[in-house]
């Protein structure tokens, strides 16, 4: 026997289910919209990274790269940690190796840049001081090469560069005490702070990483096979 109408049980059914969907949808959009929160934090997140693994690439300072030798060096400082200063005889700090292709101070007596030179020695991007305030903005679209896979129509990255506080005071132990400030802008030291922001839409994001004066170590030469 065919029915021409739903019973009220039905009726009833249907109305309960209409109701917790309606009930549901404002749940539903604010779990969309922490979705969405969240994606844009993590973009911001992984380009801020992005740049400060780009900056690390460069020289620490403007004098580390020796032309003639070829290799970076440790630098002088006028106001970093004492135990860590050069020996102008030795060229060589306190826990450094004596012996060639090892780490060791400038042989022309090179000094750290004064705070002042940060971002202002030509702009030529030869080392991390260079991309202080040099802020850069990210796209969705790449022009000739179609739409990027970013939410934000544009993100502003921008790079500081300070030096950081390494005072340390030693005594009969490893290290009795440091005082530690990533933005001390008023002194040569032998660590700089390198903090990125991004912003764009919603987003402020600070991240913030810390390059030192070690110099490097050069390459063994090439020996011929026996």
């Amino acid at each position: 026997m065919m029915r021409s109408a739903m019973s009220m049980l039905e009726l009833i059914f249907a109305i309960v289910i209409m109701g917790i969907a309606v009930m549901s949808l404002p749940l539903i959009l604010t779990q969309v919209q922490t979705n969405n929160a969240f994606a844009l934090q993590q973009e911001a997140i992984l380009a801020a990274k992005t740049k400060i693994g780009d900056i690390l690439t460069y020289e620490w300072d403007d004098n580390s790269y020796d032309v003639t030798a070829q290799r970076s060096f440790v630098l002088y400082t006028t106001n970093g940690d004492p135990e860590l200063d050069c020996n102008a005889t030795t060229n060589r700090r306190i826990g450094h190796i004596n012996a060639d292709y090892r780490r060791k101070c400038s042989v022309t007596g090179a000094t750290t840049s004064a705070i002042g030179d940060i971002g202002a020695d030509g702009g030529d991007l030869d080392d991390i001081d260079d991309f202080n305030g040099q802020a850069t903005t990210i796209t969705a679209t790449l022009e000739g090469a179609g739409t990027l896979d970013y939410v934000f129509t544009a993100l502003t990255l921008t790079p500081t560069i300070t030096y950081a506080s390494d005072t340390a005071t030693y005594s009969n132990t490893p290290l009795n005490n440091f005082t530690f400030n990533p933005n001390n802008a008023n002194v040569r030291t032998n660590i700089k702070t390198i903090a990125v922001t991004a912003s764009g839409g919603n987003q402020n994001i600070t991240l913030r990483t810390f390059s030192c004066n070690i110099g490097e170590s050069s390459l063994l030469p090439s020996r011929p096979y026996l």
